[in-house]
């Protein structure tokens, strides 16, 4: 009888090590508009989210290509990590990824807040002290986890 029971919980260790428990990351959810800002000018968005199962953190990542015509003049990217609980949103952590500029031009960053659920990047491109593209990206998450931005 001993050796049944010894044989049956053996089993039960082994089969239970073959099936490890994880929280699975999800596929990313990614979205991506054109905005024109003027004088020749456009930016292309691209927003893509992070969320793993049965969690309540969200990483964001925004990603803008700002061209002049057809030419690439900067690339801005940054990563906020959201927390809610459907009562309350908080940021966890936020941070600037990329900020690489071409033709000329460089980046200057004003600020790069957090306040409640909302992460707000306000920087300029310029070039020879003379030209200047002043942008303002935001990223915002509500309480249920619904991911918005500006």
């Amino acid at each position: 009888m001993k050796r049944l029971l010894t044989i049956c919980i053996c089993a039960i260790l082994l089969v239970s090590m073959v099936f490890p428990a994880s929280a699975a990351e999800q596929p990313p959810e990614e979205y991506g508009v054109e905005r024109v800002l003027g004088n020749g000018l456009t930016v292309i968005d691209e927003i893509t989210i992070y969320s793993q199962a049965r969690s309540t953190d969200k990483r964001v990542e925004r990603k803008g290509t700002i061209k002049d015509g057809d030419t690439v003049i900067g690339v801005i990217a940054f990563e906020a990590v959201f927390r809610y609980n459907g009562s309350t949103v908080s940021v966890v952590s936020k941070t600037v990824t990329q900020t690489d500029t071409y033709a000329g031009w460089s980046y200057k960053q004003k600020s790069f807040t957090s306040s409640g659920g909302t992460v707000t990047l306000d920087a300029k491109l310029t070039k020879l002290l003379i030209f200047n593209i002043a942008f303002t990206f935001t990223l915002s998450c509500d309480k249920n986890g619904n991911i918005s931005y500006t």
